[in-house]
This record gives structure tokens, sequence and C-alpha cells, in this order.
């Protein structure tokens, strides 16, 4: 689709100077006002044509990593080439890629490539690309801007945010280091069911797989992995969010996913749990690369409110000690609510951690986000009823200093 100039203040001098030099002309019948007239109005057309032409056969391709982390800086090239017979000046390359980004190239020649190296620091989590870059260009008379949009192939994973937590007061350092040796499930007693075997001497008859049995004819039993640690499972409330950048979401899962990272470095395993089409879905046994993947795709919805996730939760709950709540400040998270279902939860784990992430009630519709005497009303309730709640404040950015500064005041 060929681009329509947009014609800028200059334009509309051009066009009145050439008017009123004609005028004048007419009536003092001055032919050298004729004639600058005329060279007026040449100019203003050319104006209008010449930045259709630098645009016209301007390729642009982009180079980007394929996985980054949100809000971290982050290198893009742009490749910019022209494929016309001349010179293509003033380029203005704007890419929002990652993040939004502005780039000039003073001149193109010919066959030219050019790379243009920009840093952008990612403002949202999760799957981007591909966009569009727009090209556009006033050229050298500044009379109208022609811009151009160019589809470029690319995408680029964005993983949570993620804070190196160091020890944290609700994990502690497990008995053995045996999962960072042995980073495959091994056979042993375990809650995380592996698969099925010919019965061995010694092996309990509770273990004994009878659906396999029969079709076999012989004894066949269940396998369990190991159990080498305490587990800890992570509950990402994804009901709603807003905003672009930062959100209340992003927020959850950058909590989870440190804490997570943070469990697995101490010798934990860690489990995530969400709502997906209406029920609890979880992934366990996940390596550090599979857990920043999983909470990087994770998008509002799920059918489920928190308190009814965690009323949901069954086998997701075998064999975890500690369950970990990451949950922005929503109406439907208030006090009454969550406090009677975290109070169940207790009857399937040892201990509870809440991270309560506040939510900006100025950018969320009236009446969906739990006021400042609501919160601290949620916070206590939670605390009396057994959970260790943290409290991820507005404006505060480093989630390490928001649980380091809770767990020193106990």
């Amino acid at each position: 689709m060929t681009p329509v100039p947009r014609p800028r203040r200059r334009a509309a001098g051009l066009a009145g100077g050439a008017l009123v030099l004609f005028f004048v002309g007419s009536n003092v019948q001055a032919g050298w006002l004729y004639v600058l007239s005329a060279f007026l109005l040449g100019t203003l057309l050319a104006g209008w044509f010449l930045p259709l032409l630098m645009v016209r056969r301007v390729h642009v391709f982009r180079s980007a990593p394929s996985e980054v982390f949100q809000g971290r800086a982050t290198p893009v090239d742009l490749i910019v080439r022209d494929a016309s017979l001349g010179a293509a000046l003033g380029i203005v390359l704007e890419d929002a890629h990652l993040a939004p980004t502005r780039a000039y190239v003073p001149s193109l020649k010919p066959g030219d490539r050019v790379e243009v190296r920009t840093e952008r620091v990612p403002a949202r989590r999760g799957l981007q690309g591909p966009t569009q870059v727009v090209v556009s260009s006033s050229g050298p008379l500044g009379v109208a801007v022609a811009r151009r949009r160019i589809d470029v192939e690319g995408r680029t994973l964005v993983f949570p945010a993620v804070t190196s937590l160091g020890p944290l007061p609700f994990v502690h350092a497990a008995d053995t280091h045996e999962r960072s040796v042995h980073p495959y499930p091994r056979m042993g007693q375990g809650p995380e069911f592996m698969g099925v075997r010919e019965y061995r001497p010694g092996d309990g008859m509770r273990h004994v797989h009878w659906p396999s049995t029969a079709r076999h004819g012989s004894l066949i039993v269940r396998e369990f992995e190991e159990e080498t640690t305490r587990r800890l499972a992570l509950v990402v409330d994804t009901s709603n969010d807003l905003g672009t950048e930062w959100t209340p979401l992003d927020r959850c899962c950058s909590a989870a996913a440190s804490i997570a990272l943070a469990a697995l470095t101490q010798g934990h395993g860690a489990r995530l749990i969400t709502a997906r089409d209406g029920l609890p879905h979880s992934l366990a046994r996940a390596d550090e690369h599979e857990l920043l993947e999983w909470l990087a795709r994770l998008r509002p919805g799920g059918g489920l409110r928190l308190h009814e996730l965690l009323e949901a939760l069954g086998e997701e709950l075998r064999g975890v000690r500690t369950a970990v709540l990451a949950f922005p400040t929503w109406r439907s998270n208030d006090a009454g609510t969550l406090t009677s279902a975290i109070g169940r939860l207790f009857e399937s784990v040892h201990s509870v951690v809440a991270v309560v992430v506040e939510v900006d009630a100025a950018l969320a519709p009236a009446g969906s986000v739990l006021a400042a005497s609501a919160t601290d009303e949620l916070v206590s309730s939670l605390e009396a009823v057994g959970a260790e709640t943290y409290r991820w404040a507005l404006g505060q950015d480093d989630l390490a200093r928001a649980l380091r500064l809770e767990a020193g005041v106990r």
C-alpha cells in the first residue's frame, strides 16, 4: 500500500507564501513575484513527493534475542537496506518490539546496508512479535512526512523479572542436595508417580497396580520418585490484570519466579499452580527454564478466583510442605473470603506463605481493588490464621527488600 504523505507546518507556509506572492504580483504586474510564487509552489510539490521516494524501497530486518528478562536492558539490532535507485535521506525508524524505540539513519545510498544498535528494557512478560516497524522520512525539504509500515518477523519470549533473594525465612535448606546432583527423578517412596514395573521381593503390596497386574497376569507395582526434598507449591492468582507494563500479574509472576529459583537453589522441589479453563493446572518437576517459560506465558483469566482455586486443589498439593500464594489486592481477595480458604489449606500443607501484591486503585475500575484499610485487614487476618504474610507495596520495585523487611520485623 502506497503511503500518503502528511503535511507539516512548513507546507502551509509555502502554500500561503505562494498565494500571497501570486496575488501581489497580479496587482502590481511584477513578473519576478510570479517567479518567486512558482518557486515556492515547486518546492511544495517536490517536498510532498520526495518523502515517498525515500521510504518506498527501504527494507528493515530485526535481530533480537529469542529469550530475555523483563526489566533488563536488551540489545536489539535493526538492519536497514535501501533497494531504490536513489539515496534515502532522513530515515526515522519506530519499533515497538519489547519497548517503544526510535532510531535515526541520516542517509542511505542505493544498495547500502546499515545496522542500528538499540537498547530496550522489556516492560511486559510474555511472547512478543512479530511486530511492525514504521519507517518515515520528511525528505530533504521537510514539507511532508511519508510513513510506511513494514512487517518484521521474529518473536521474543520475555521471562518475568527475577530478583536474587538468597536464603528465605520460609525456605530452609533441604536435608540433602541430591536434587542438584541428580536433576532427574529417581526411584523411591516420594509422592510423585513415575510409572510401573514388575514386582520385586521387598515391594509393599500397597503399591501393587491392580489393573496392570490383571492385564499381565503377574504382579505389577507402581514406582514413585525418591523423596529427597521438601516441596514448595507456588500458587499464582491469574483471575484479573490491568495496565500495559509491570502489571499486578507481572509482579505476581516475578515473585513466583524469584521464590521458585531460590527454592531450587536451596535444594527444594518447586511446583507451580494456577487456574486454566476453570480447573487447577500445575507444573511439577520442572527445571529453571521450564519454570520461567511457564510463568512467562501466563495470561489473565483461568475461570477461577483465588479462593475458588484453593478450594479446588487436591492432588496438586500431594507431597507439598509449604504453599506460597502470590496474589494482587483485588476485591475478590478480601479478608473474609480468603482467610477461610487459607484456613482450610492448612489441612493439606504444613505452612502457608502469602505475598500480597498491592494494586494501584487509581488505575483500576472503581470498586475492583481493596482499599488500604481493607488490605491492612487482609494482612492481619492472614497472620491470625497462621499464614506468613509479606506485603509488596506500591512503588517498591525490590522484592528482596520487601520480603526481608517483613522478616526483620519478626
